[in-house]
């Protein structure tokens, strides 16, 4: 697969790392949603919060793109973003959040 699609293993490993921290931001967002985010799993005996799993596992998505970033897999132009502009081109398909035209 990585040669049809002219990656090198690096490339691909870098891909396959992204999409597994996506994958554990998918299943922590879940669970705030299903327990809250101030809940832990009952037989946690350092009692981790939600809420303390999912900025971890965000922190680990923004540390493969940060390397991705790096290594040339994607261009350096995202750091340069206004992330208030974006929320705000967000804000359009939003409404519950403050300054949604909803």
């Amino acid at each position: 697969m990585a040669a049809y699609a002219n990656l090198t293993e690096a490339e691909r490993e870098r891909l396959e790392m992204l999409i597994e921290e996506a994958g554990e931001i998918i299943t922590i967002a879940t669970k705030v949603l299903r327990h809250g985010y101030d809940n832990h799993h009952p037989d946690d005996p350092a009692t981790i919060t939600n809420r303390h799993h999912l900025e971890r596992e965000v922190l680990d998505l923004q540390t493969v793109y940060a390397r991705m970033i790096g290594e040339g897999d994607v261009s350096r132009d995202s750091l340069m973003v206004d992330l208030n502009a974006e929320w705000k081109r967000k804000l359009f398909w939003t409404r519950h959040q403050e300054g949604s035209p909803q």
